[in-house]
């Protein structure tokens, strides 16, 4: 009896232990031998290391783990190479490359194809930033002078074109893949710090397809949690008449801003008095923004005569530093605080997200630009002025 009830612990033991872990990542990495790789969880708010690993000799590693939910993973690996799988209950995933150039040169295999969609999305994002940067560094080069504005124009273009090709990528992708978890990898994926590849006004009807469908296939997931979330802030900005009314019915009207100046008078940002009208949210007291304070600088002072004005919009916590900033640069535009810094009504209403933020505005209330900075915002500028 006693060796039975023994067995039927041990059983019990080895059935908890089973159940302990049900997804394993295996792979084989060559020129990685003796150098370790990190696995990260993926959360929606953050990024934690949960296991690492040493390479064997012969380029191999394992990690086991478990999950009841489809779970993002991002493998980090030497020389800063580093690649995003999705692992769901009872999967395994092989991964095979090469330490140099990981990330355009792995293959996965598992249970599903979600991992492989990844590798697609991070693939075409990779060109993306790619062709961008190298556009990017061609423009900056060109030397001053109106001889070059056309070459100018052709490269800002060749930018924007580039931009509007990963959009639509993303947008098919989406359509095609709504049913995996990949699909809300490609909501957020960015190519820059400020700039995010969907927009989630513009793209409205691809964060709902989204939505849907993870909720519909996996309800409890953290991941589908946020996305039902975030859906319904951006149901609330709208509610709130954002600015995609402005932008997308051509509304003849724009939300007002109406805020305090540094000698406490308030400032409104309408009627455009001006030709145009650059609208600009900030933190001028972060060390980071003494670039972009320059760059405004460097614009403000070669178009104030020309028609144009800044509004700038300090969402800044500290009056005190804010109005210390202000004397240190000189700033002479249509500096303002809200007091309610980050959680400004105004910032709410005009869709920041992010920031530093700009709009362009013109006298018909027409947004005419958006998010442009140094040379690009003065050239839409130069080329707005020159239409007039």
């Amino acid at each position: 009896m006693k060796n039975i009830l023994l067995l039927g612990i041990f059983g019990l033991l080895l059935a908890a232990c089973a159940e302990e872990t049900n997804v394993e990542i295996i792979g084989n990495i060559k020129n990685a031998n003796n150098t370790t790789v990190y696995l990260d969880q993926n959360d929606v708010n953050a990024q934690r290391t949960i296991d690492s690993a040493k390479i064997d000799k012969k380029g191999n590693f394992s990690f086991k783990t478990n999950i009841t939910q489809p779970t993002f993973y991002t493998l980090r690996f030497a020389e800063n190479e580093q690649i995003v799988v999705i692992a769901t209950p009872e999967e395994k995933l092989e991964i095979s490359g090469d330490l140099h150039d990981l990330s355009n040169n792995y293959w996965v295999d598992g249970t599903t194809d979600n991992s492989l969609w990844i590798k697609l999305l991070a693939f075409q994002l990779n060109r993306t930033k790619t062709l961008t940067d190298s556009v990017k560094t061609a423009y900056q080069a060109l030397p001053q002078g109106k001889e070059y504005d056309a070459q100018r124009q052709e490269y800002a273009k060749s930018w924007e074109e580039a931009i509007n090709k990963q959009i639509n990528f993303t947008r098919d992708f989406i359509l095609k893949h709504a049913v995996s978890p990949a699909s809300y990898y490609a909501l957020y994926q960015q190519i820059d710090n400020n700039l995010y590849v969907m927009d989630e006004i513009e793209d409205l009807h691809y964060f709902k397809v989204v939505a849907s469908s993870m909720s519909a296939i996996y309800p409890e997931s953290q991941y589908t949690k946020a996305i039902m979330n975030h859906l319904e802030k951006i149901y609330d900005a709208i509610r709130n008449q954002q600015l995609v009314n402005a932008i997308n019915n051509s509304e003849q009207s724009l939300p007002n801003i109406k805020l305090p100046n540094v000698k406490n008078d308030t400032l409104s940002l309408l009627p455009i008095k001006t030709k145009l009208v650059v609208l600009d949210f900030n933190l001028i007291t972060a060390p980071e923004s003494k670039e972009h304070i320059e760059q405004m600088k460097a614009v403000y002072n070669k178009f104030k005569n020309r028609g144009v004005e800044i509004y700038q919009v300090c969402l800044d916590n500290n009056r005190l530093l804010w109005e210390e900033v202000i004397k240190q640069y000189g700033i002479t535009w249509k500096c303002v605080w809200d007091e309610n810094a980050l959680r400004s009504r105004s910032a709410a209403i005009w869709n920041i997200k992010n920031i530093p933020a700009n709009y362009i505005i013109n006298q018909d209330m027409e947004i005419v630009g958006k998010n442009l900075y140094g040379d690009r915002l003065a050239d839409r500028l130069n080329d707005l002025l020159q239409r007039k």
